[in-house]
């Protein structure tokens, strides 16, 4: 057994091995060269398994995880090749990365996973990218790996909007109430955003929805009693008590300009 432990499993694609790897310890990184196993030169069609004829090739390098402290690039040889059988065009890369992707899966994976823990703008603080490349990898990956929200047996609803950006930017976001999982969101705050998910709702899902928690706003009620008119509506408490402290306040400043001069400083302290 080697007393130095090969590289060799870290960087497993199938049908792809280790050239050589070139370090450059004065900028911290690694370029890892892979070639196309020599006992799999033959191009094969995905769609019909037949032997594909190569038409033409090219040099790729693309980020890979790092490994400690170094940044890591492979690189390696695109084909492209045409199926004489079905027609098909097709370009072999390494598995676990698309045909004109910068960055393989892996890393993509590891990016969204750290999105989980830290602001999308601290990952380039690990990760030689942008903070607007991980954001878009992020959302990339969780549009693949997050399963559809569940809209069955929901008992009740919160729906709040959110500012997003500079300016008057909303979002409407509904949530179940029990579980806290996201079930919409959508652009604006208005009635016609609301509409559109609980328009979305058969029957059978709205049934069993017994109450929906929102703000005191008109929009929101409106869709719900369209949609929901069985179900009760309860008002946000932080909406609430802002709305009970606005009308002490107008009472307040109403007493204090009709209070003698010596009555001022109570009212107003």
């Amino acid at each position: 057994m080697s007393a130095t432990p090969s590289l060799r499993p870290m960087f497993s694609f199938l049908g792809w091995v280790i050239d050589h790897i070139d370090i450059d310890w004065d900028n911290s990184s690694a370029t890892v060269y892979l070639r196309r196993d020599g006992r799999l030169q033959q191009l094969k069609c995905s769609q019909c398994h037949n032997s594909m004829g190569k038409m033409r090739e090219a040099e790729r390098t693309v980020l890979d995880l790092p490994l400690g402290t170094l940044s890591v690039q492979l690189h390696f040889t695109v084909y492209q090749g045409r199926c004489s059988h079905c027609k098909h065009f097709e370009t072999i890369t390494p598995p676990g990365l698309a045909p004109k992707a910068q960055a393989t899966d892996r890393l993509k994976q590891h990016v969204s996973h750290l999105c989980r823990y830290m602001p999308c703008n601290k990952v380039p603080e690990f990760i030689p990218i942008s903070h607007h490349t991980a954001r878009r990898w992020d959302k990339e990956v969780l549009m693949k790996t997050l399963p559809a929200p569940d809209l069955d047996n929901i008992r009740a609803l919160l729906i709040d909007e959110k500012s997003i950006g500079k300016g008057h930017h909303y979002l409407t976001v509904v949530l179940n109430a029990d579980t806290g999982e996201t079930l919409f969101l959508g652009e604006g705050k208005r009635k016609a955003t609301l509409d559109q998910f609980l328009s979305s709702l058969t029957q059978e899902q709205k049934a069993p929805i017994e109450c929906v928690g929102i703000d005191r706003g008109g929009s929101y009620q409106a869709s719900v009693r369209e949609h929901l008119p069985d179900a009760d509506i309860v008002y946000d408490k932080f909406h609430i008590i802002a709305n009970y402290n606005e009308v002490i306040d107008k009472i307040r400043r109403r007493e204090w300009r009709q209070a003698e001069a010596e009555d001022k400083p109570f009212i107003k302290g």
